[in-house]
């Protein structure tokens, strides 16, 4: 086969990678008050309201915000997409209140092969944890329904064009329901990897989850409550665990709460549950709340971030609320 011809097999075959191209974006935000009959109300069940804020932009790749996570000083974030962007962004503050966002980009998640994610269907991103909590440019693990998967992205060693690297999971993932797969992902301090998946009844009615270690992966299972499914975790710093949770009803609209689970209750076979922390009804002007970030501040109280995925729906919209659990027991 002569040159001429395997240039031009290259040409048609040899793709090189893209490297991804950040997309600056300007957001808008406006305050948004918990309870709208009543400005002065900040305690909402064991945390204490802070500030919020509705976020809009003119890019049409914003919104979809499936997960989130903050760096140590609360002052930058990082969220993924359920159509496989990141955004990369720094958070203002006026007195400590979150007060808005500015130096926003998107950038596409790439796939394995160093090129940009396709359709909905390899894309959907859903959720995303540090290995290195509060280290925004350290390794990120996301996690994918549809195509159900779990890669790790090395950003500090490429930055946001690096390939990832598919991480090992359960053999039993793959028979997830194709839009109910790994919903809420989050890394212990050990390096074990929880996993819950967003609407799969184990044998018992309850959430089919996964602890996946140096031990391989074991079944655990978080109790339904009602219809409400898991969206995203957090671990806080002595061990507990914050599970995000939402449901919808035609009737009710959107609901969201938060669970904190004892850190001696997650091992393998278990069954967990929890106190709720907070329980908010479309009545407080919520969405579709599916990110939760969480950092120690410097009083040593816990802050907590939750964003909305809008679905990319004009009728929905783009909330982020800041929380204080005053207490770490």
């Amino acid at each position: 086969m002569g040159w001429n011809w395997v240039l031009r097999i290259c040409v048609l075959f040899c793709v090189t990678p893209v490297a991804a191209q950040a997309e600056t974006i300007t957001i808008r935000a406006s305050q948004h008050p918990l309870n709208p009959e009543d400005h002065t109300q900040n305690h909402f069940g064991k945390l204490i309201f802070v500030s919020g804020v509705v976020l809009k932009s003119d890019s049409s790749d914003f919104g979809g915000f499936s997960g989130l996570t903050l760096s140590a000083d609360g002052r930058r974030m990082l969220a993924i997409t359920d159509q496989g962007n990141w955004l990369r962004a720094a958070l203002l503050y006026t007195d400590g209140r979150l007060s808005g966002i500015t130096d926003a980009e998107i950038t596409p998640l790439m796939d394995e092969d160093g090129r940009a994610l396709g359709n909905k269907q390899g894309a959907d991103s859903e959720s995303l944890t540090l290995e290195q909590p509060g280290n925004l440019d350290g390794p990120v693990l996301v996690s994918f329904e549809r195509n159900h998967r779990v890669l790790r992205y090395p950003l500090n060693l490429g930055g946001f064009s690096a390939k990832p690297l598919r991480i090992s999971m359960p053999p039993a993932l793959a028979n997830a329901p194709g839009n109910k797969g790994i919903e809420a992902l989050e890394q212990r301090a050990d390096g074990t990897i929880i996993a819950f998946a967003e609407d799969w009844p184990d044998s018992a009615g309850n959430h089919t989850g996964w602890l996946t270690g140096k031990d391989g992966a074991q079944n655990i299972s978080l109790r339904r409550d009602g219809l409400f499914q898991p969206t995203d975790m957090e671990f806080l710093p002595g061990g507990d665990l914050l599970v995000l949770e939402r449901r919808f009803t035609m009737m009710g609209g959107p609901g969201m709460q938060i669970r904190r689970i004892k850190a001696d209750s997650i091992k393998p076979g278990a069954l967990l549950d929890g106190e709720v922390l907070i329980s908010l009804t479309a009545k407080y002007g919520i969405d579709n709340m599916e990110g939760l970030a969480a950092r120690t501040n410097a009083a040593g109280g816990t802050e907590l971030f939750v964003i909305s995925d809008d679905n990319f729906k004009g009728f929905q919209k783009t909330v982020l609320l800041q929380f204080l659990l005053p207490e770490i027991k």
